[in-house]
């Protein structure tokens, strides 16, 4: 069992298992120890404003009505307000954690975010270069310059209250929130099928997010929260552009089943992957935060979660109405045409592929409470 008090699954370890207990785990407990920092890696499901600041005009993230429910204005964030990460650092107690290309008096004291929208975890640059090898070389030099910001002898009070403390480091949560752009590329963009992607894709992306594991242990980070890819089948993207194919059959959910099939499978690669990876390293702690099912439960009951039965397949900032109000010819923020619904929190899906304010909010919610979604690797 892993020495830091910060860990994610520490007190649940230390209750479920020491203890001999199982029933008496409290709600919150897997969180009950907040860390200092938090360390983020992914795409658009956790970018919250690099792709604006790397990409100025580019992303429809910049354009209204992103960022209408919470913020009010864009905020560079593929959602109507807050993302999953938003809502856990303010669970933890801290401010949104800021995008590392954030050039304006930044403030990394509580975790720095790496994330870009349109990331991969495979090697593809086009039409972002900022795949997941390169955000973990970023944190490698952020982490070498503010380790020799904080031995300087000239270093001001100011600049050490805005950096992550050496501890921040080593007790600091690791964040991984990558995987579906290159299950989507694969399908959508290169034509491949289900059982290619299987065979193709799923193997380098499973690889690349477990070397990027290795790669943040040798840096000291201990303490990791890989997230699993969410359930495409059943956004309304995918059922818009994958009804109109021969995989089109559905599951009794409504969603598509061959294409959350090739998701099913990949993240059950992942688990054995990471599995396979903490047998390797010493003291680590890595737990899968299931998105996958978290989606599919909320779907299976939508009025339990806050959300509208009518509602669920939809997107709430969309066009053409229908089953899915969905078009891919008329996306939310580039074409004003897309609308945004008038109860964002009625909905999961925010713009087709992307979360809602509400979704998010409920997910973390659901999260907080304990283990249902939280899956210590080692343990299943």
């Amino acid at each position: 069992m892993a020495n830091s008090v910060y860990s994610v699954i520490l007190l649940f370890l230390a209750t479920s298992f020491l203890a001999g207990e199982t029933s008496g785990i409290k709600a919150e407990g897997a969180f009950s120890g907040d860390p200092p920092a938090v360390f983020v890696f992914g795409d658009s499901l956790s970018d919250t404003g690099n792709v604006m600041e790397a990409f100025p005009f580019y992303a429809d993230a910049e354009n209204s009505p992103y960022g209408s429910t919470f913020f009010h204005a864009p905020s560079g964030r593929f959602s109507d307000g807050r993302l999953i990460i938003d809502f856990m650092a303010s669970k933890w107690g801290f401010p949104f954690v800021e995008p590392y290309l954030n050039n304006i008096v930044p403030n990394y004291k509580h975790g720095i975010n790496f994330a870009v929208s349109g990331a991969t975890a495979r090697n593809i640059t086009d039409p972002i270069p900022f795949i997941l090898p390169l955000q973990t070389d970023q944190f490698v030099r952020f982490k070498r310059r503010v380790y020799a910001s904080l031995n300087s002898k000239h270093k001001s009070g100011c600049l050490v209250s805005h950096l992550p403390t050496v501890e921040a480091f080593k007790d600091g949560i690791y964040v991984i929130f990558i995987g579906v752009n290159d299950i989507f590329l694969s399908l959508f963009a290169d034509n491949s099928t289900p059982s290619d992607v299987k065979e193709k894709t799923v193997p380098p992306v499973v690889s690349a997010i477990s070397k990027a594991v290795q790669d943040l242990y040798k840096e000291g980070a201990k303490n990791f929260m890989v997230f699993n890819i969410l359930a495409i089948g059943c956004t309304p993207t995918v059922l818009t552009l994958g009804s109109q194919g021969p995989f089109n059959s559905t599951d009794p959910l409504g969603c598509l089943h061959e294409y959350n099939d090739v998701v099913d499978f990949a993240n059950h690669q992942l688990e054995i992957s990471l599995r396979n990876v903490t047998k390797q390293l010493k003291d680590v702690n890595i737990v899968v935060v299931d998105l996958y099912k978290f989606m599919l439960d909320a779907l299976a009951n939508p009025t339990g979660y806050g959300f509208k039965e009518s509602e669920k397949f939809k997107a709430c900032c969309g066009y053409g109405g229908g089953a899915y109000n969905f078009s891919p010819l008329v996306s939310c923020g580039q074409n004003p045409a897309a609308k945004a619904c008038s109860n964002p929190r009625e909905y999961m899906s925010w713009d087709g592929l992307h979360l809602t304010d509400g979704f998010s909010q409920q997910f973390v919610k659901e999260m907080m409470k304990g283990m249902h979604y939280l899956k210590p690797v080692g343990e299943f």
